[in-house]
Formats: C-alpha cells, sequence, structure tokens
C-alpha cells in the first residue's frame, strides 16, 4: 500500500468513525427519564465522570504516537507496508475510546440532563479525533 492510499484509506475512516461516535448523540430521542429537581446535581457529576473518561485515552493515544514515529522511521524500506497496517489499527482502537464522551453525551440526553452537559461532551469528541489525524509529513 503506498502511502498516499493508506492516508486516504486513513481519513476515510476517520470521517466514518467520526459519524458513528456523533449520531446517537443527535439522534437519541431526550429525556426518557425524568430527574425532577435533581437535573443540576446529576448533570454536574455525569460531566465530571465523563471528563475523567477523557484520560482513557492517553495510552492509546501514546501507541499512535509510537506507530506514526515507526511508519516515518520505515520510510522507503520494506516495513512501510507493515507500519502503515499498523498505524491503521492502532489509530482504529484509539478512536474507538475517543467515541466514549460522545456515547456519553446520548446517555446524558436519554437521561435528560442539561443541554450544555450534552453538547460540551459531544464536542470533546471530534476535539480528540482531530488528535488522532494523519501527519501530512507521511505523505
Amino acid at each position: 500500500m503506498r502511502p498516499v492510499e493508506a492516508r486516504r484509506t486513513l481519513r476515510m475512516l476517520w470521517w466514518l468513525q467520526l459519524a458513528v461516535a456523533l449520531l446517537p448523540a443527535w439522534l437519541f430521542p431526550s429525556a426518557i427519564y425524568n430527574l425532577a429537581e435533581r437535573t443540576e446535581l446529576v448533570s454536574i457529576l455525569f460531566f465530571v465522570a465523563a471528563l475523567f473518561l477523557l484520560f482513557l485515552n492517553s495510552r492509546p493515544f501514546q501507541r499512535f504516537k509510537h506507530a506514526v514515529i515507526a511508519v516515518g522511521q520505515a520510510r522507503d524500506s520494506e516495513q512501510e507496508q507493515d507500519a502503515w497496517q499498523h498505524l491503521m489499527h492502532v489509530r482504529l482502537q484509539a478512536l474507538w475510546y475517543a467515541c466514549i464522551p460522545a456515547w456519553a453525551a446520548a446517555l446524558a440526553k436519554l437521561i435528560g440532563l442539561e443541554m450544555p452537559v450534552v453538547i460540551l461532551l459531544a464536542v470533546a469528541t471530534p476535539v480528540l479525533f482531530w488528535l488522532y489525524r494523519t501527519p501530512k509529513q507521511l505523505s
């Protein structure tokens, strides 16, 4: 697989997985469960718990970073194709971890939490996805 083809495949998979991550937050109905007066407290607690879930991305990001470095070192050698395959595999796994805030936003929307909580959690996923883009130096 040439670098151009690998980058194109990675780009298409990136957009597809971003859509998979964000569609539940947009499509799920809101407020199936009514929290009554406890909405503010539950919203803050849920938001803080979901923010702690962002730290699950540190180890996958380290693996992704090392895979990018390995591709850069394997350029124009016989290990380049294996390095690209490894990068695709590592990035796919890392993007699943990056989906967690959007899925937490979908859950927050289902249980009727406040909309700023849902929006902030849903925005965290594209920010994490941005970290996992393929560097232009690899093309």
